[in-house]
């Protein structure tokens, strides 16, 4: 075999693999955190705020996961006030298992959902709540199982 040739197949062999990982590549689909990722960036600075005023408060949301629901504890100086707010459970290895709970009011500290039908595995949960016009933030790795 000559040079030429040993060149012409080296190229011919580096073409197949970048369009073998082409066609893989294409493939995968990978999902986003979120599809709004630019809106959600302009607010940064807002959570950012919201997330030190949940830090300040005598003991951090308790997020737990039982029985196919989703059960909040606020911290104990927040009885008897209206709580507000919205939670997302992220899935970060399938976007369809996604879940957005509404949250209130309520006028205790405890919050449970109803039955969501979550399949086994790791969530992301993101909190954001008022209490009396102020925004909150918190959020938690669940385990459902």
């Amino acid at each position: 075999m000559n040079w030429g040739k040993a060149i012409a197949l080296s190229l011919i062999g580096f073409a197949a693999m970048l369009a073998t990982l082409f066609v893989i590549g294409s493939r995968h689909m990978e999902s986003l955190v979120t599809e709004e990722y630019y809106a959600e960036e302009l607010r940064y600075q807002e959570r950012i705020d919201a997330q030190a005023r949940a830090h300040a408060l005598s003991a951090p949301v308790r997020f737990d996961a039982a029985d196919d629901r989703i059960v909040l504890g606020f911290p104990v100086e927040l009885a008897g006030k209206t709580i507000t707010g919205t939670l997302t459970l992220l899935r970060p290895n399938d976007a369809k298992g996604d879940r957005t709970i509404t949250i209130g009011p309520l006028t205790d500290a405890q919050f449970a959902s109803s039955p969501l039908g979550m399949a086994t595995g790791r969530y992301d949960a993101s909190l954001d709540w008022q209490v009396d016009g102020v925004s909150y933030h918190s959020s938690d790795k669940l385990v459902v199982q």
